[in-house]
C-alpha cells in the first residue's frame, strides 16, 4: 500500500467498522439482557458482594500474569520476521485487550500489531500476520487442554453430560492432529503452497495476499521445527493455565470446589463465548461463563451469574487499565491509534 493510497483505504475501513460496531453493540445488548434475565439480580448481587477478596486478588494476580506471558510468547511468534523488546511485547498486547475492550469491532486486532510495528521497527505485514498465528496456537491450546479436562474430571462433571463432552473432545482431538498434519505439509514446501493458495485471491490482491501468506507461513514454522514448536507448546501452557487456573481459584472465592481440570473443560466454552464479536466480550463471555458453570458443572445459576460478573471484570478490567497506563506513557491514545504510522508503508505491499 502506498502513501497515496492510504487515506482512501482508512475511509473505506472506518465505514465498514462502523456498520460492524453497530451490530457488535446491538448483538452485546442482546445477550447480556439475555444472561440477566436468567437470575434475580438482587440474590445476585448478594453472593458477589459475599466472595472472599484473598481468593478474588490471587485470580487478578492469574490473570495478570496469563497476559505478561501471552505478550512474552508473541515474541517467539514473531522471531521470523525479528525481535522486540519484552516491554514492548507486554505493553502492546495490554493496548491490544483495551482498545478490544473500550472499542467495538475487535479494534485491538489491528491496534496492537501496528502499534508494535510503530514501536520496534518490525513489518507491518508480519506482526499483523502474527496475530493469525497466534490464534491458531490459542485454539490448538484451548483444545488440548479441553480434552484433558474431559479425560481427568469425569467426577466434576455432571454425569449427564459427559457422554457429550467425551464425544466432542475426540473431535477436538481429531480436528487438531488434521490440522497440526496439513500444516505441516503446507510448511514443507512453502513456497509451492504460497503459490497455490495465492490463487485463491482476486488479481488485484494476489501479490498481497501472497506476501501475507509468507508472512503466515514463516510465522508457522515451529510446527516443521520440533524445538520450537516445543518451547511454543511451554509459552502456550504458561498462557493458558493460569487463565484455566484463574477460573477454579475464582470458584473458591465463592466457595465451589470446581478443581483445575474442570477448569480446562469450561475454558472451551467460555472461548466460544469470546470469539462472538462484541467488546470486550461483553454479552458472550457472561452467557457461556454462565452455560458452562451450570451445565457442565451443576452450579446454581444465581451464583453461575454472579461468578460470571466477577470473572468478566477480573479478565478485562485490570488489563484495560494497563494497556490505557501504556499508552498514556507512549504519548498515544486510543482515539489516536488508526493514525499509528506504518514505518514500511510503500515498502512492505503485504500490508
Amino acid at each position: 500500500m502506498t502513501r497515496s493510497d492510504y487515506p482512501g483505504a482508512v475511509q473505506r475501513a472506518a465505514s465498514w467498522l462502523s456498520w460492524r460496531a453497530l451490530l457488535s453493540l446491538a448483538l452485546s445488548a442482546g445477550l447480556l439482557a439475555y444472561f440477566l434475565h436468567r437470575a434475580p439480580l438482587a440474590a445476585v448481587g448478594r453472593v458477589a458482594a459475599g466472595i472472599r477478596p484473598g481468593w478474588l486478588l490471587v485470580a487478578v494476580g492469574l490473570a495478570l500474569s496469563s497476559y505478561v506471558f501471552r505478550g512474552l510468547r508473541w515474541g517467539i511468534i514473531l522471531r521470523p520476521v525479528g525481535r522486540a523488546a519484552a516491554s514492548q511485547l507486554v505493553g502492546c498486547t495490554a493496548v491490544g485487550f483495551a482498545a478490544s475492550t473500550v472499542l467495538p469491532a475487535r479494534a485491538g486486532e489491528v491496534a496492537r500489531p501496528l502499534l508494535l510495528s510503530a514501536k520496534s521497527g518490525l513489518p507491518a505485514a508480519g506482526t499483523i500476520a502474527s496475530i493469525l498465528t497466534e490464534r491458531l496456537v490459542d485454539l490448538a491450546t484451548v483444545l488440548a487442554l479441553f480434552g484433558v479436562g474431559v479425560a481427568f474430571s469425569a467426577s466434576g462433571l455432571r454425569p449427564e453430560v459427559l457422554p457429550a463432552l467425551k464425544k466432542a473432545a475426540l473431535g477436538a482431538g481429531l480436528v487438531l492432529i488434521v490440522s497440526i498434519a496439513v500444516l505441516a505439509f503446507l510448511l514443507r514446501r512453502p513456497e509451492s503452497a504460497v503459490e497455490r493458495l495465492g490463487r485463491l485471491f482476486p488479481s488485484k490482491l494476489r501479490h498481497r495476499g501472497e506476501r501475507f501468506l509468507e508472512h503466515l507461513l514463516a510465522g508457522l514454522t515451529a510446527v516443521r521445527d520440533p524445538r520450537r514448536l516445543a518451547e511454543l507448546g511451554v509459552w502456550s501452557l504458561l498462557v493458558w493455565v493460569p487463565a484455566c487456573w484463574q477460573i477454579d481459584i475464582l470458584g473458591r472465592g465463592f466457595g465451589l470446589e470446581l478443581g483445575i481440570t474442570v477448569s480446562f473443560a469450561m475454558m472451551a466454552v467460555i472461548v466460544l463465548g469470546l470469539a462472538v464479536p462484541t467488546p470486550g466480550g461483553v454479552g458472550g463471555f457472561h452467557a457461556t461463563t454462565q452455560f458452562a458453570l451450570v451445565s457442565l458443572a451443576g452450579v446454581d445459576i444465581t451464583t453461575a451469574t454472579a461468578f460470571a460478573l466477577v470473572h468478566h471484570a477480573i479478565c478485562f478490567f485490570p488489563i484495560t487499565v494497563a494497556g490505557l497506563a501504556y499508552l498514556a506513557l507512549s504519548g498515544t491514545s486510543l482515539s489516536r491509534l488508526h493514525t499509528v504510522p506504518d514505518p514500511h508503508a510503500g515498502q512492505d505491499e503485504g500490508a
